[in-house]
């Protein structure tokens, strides 16, 4: 299948507006993607901080709960805007009519046209907007964790 040219003058008034909802809503969910990370980095931040202090060693391991929390929301938020990001181009393409329906098409449904589609769990985990934030979050909470059970921080 060809790919379509798509102009300004190919494309209706309706159709822009309906691109238009679309992108409001994947702008929305990577504001809170970038908002996830700012509460986990806060976290690890203020964790590091307090590890040097006088405080009890078993409140550290709390630390990873909030951080795993953030980590388990931009994961369905980053496939959740995959979705979005599916609909809209099968509206800029023409391939699907312009309904102002905002519920993106599920997972099976998008598999089923593009199996090659990045829309599963596992390829938003290994996305790198993932891996390369909350690994080191993850390892850093980790490391204070163990100077502070290990008696290295006093």
């Amino acid at each position: 299948m060809g790919e379509i040219k798509v102009t300004k003058e190919n494309l209706s008034d309706t159709t822009i507006t309906y691109l238009q909802m679309i992108q409001a809503t994947i702008d929305r969910m990577s504001t809170s993607s970038a908002i996830f990370k700012g509460f986990a980095a806060s976290i690890v931040a203020g964790v590091s901080a307090i590890s040097f202090g006088n405080i009890n060693k078993w409140i550290l391991l709390l630390s990873f709960i909030p951080v795993g929390c953030f980590l388990i929301l931009d994961i369905y938020y980053l496939r959740l805007e995959k979705r979005f990001r599916f609909l809209y181009n099968r509206v800029r393409t023409g391939e699907k009519e312009v309904d102002f329906n905002l519920n993106p098409p599920k997972v099976k449904e998008i598999l089923k046209l593009n199996e090659k589609a990045n829309v599963r769990v596992k390829d938003c985990v290994l996305s790198p907007s993932i891996l390369l934030f909350y690994i080191p979050m993850i390892l850093i909470c980790a490391v204070v964790t163990i100077m502070s059970f290990g008696g290295y921080l006093k």
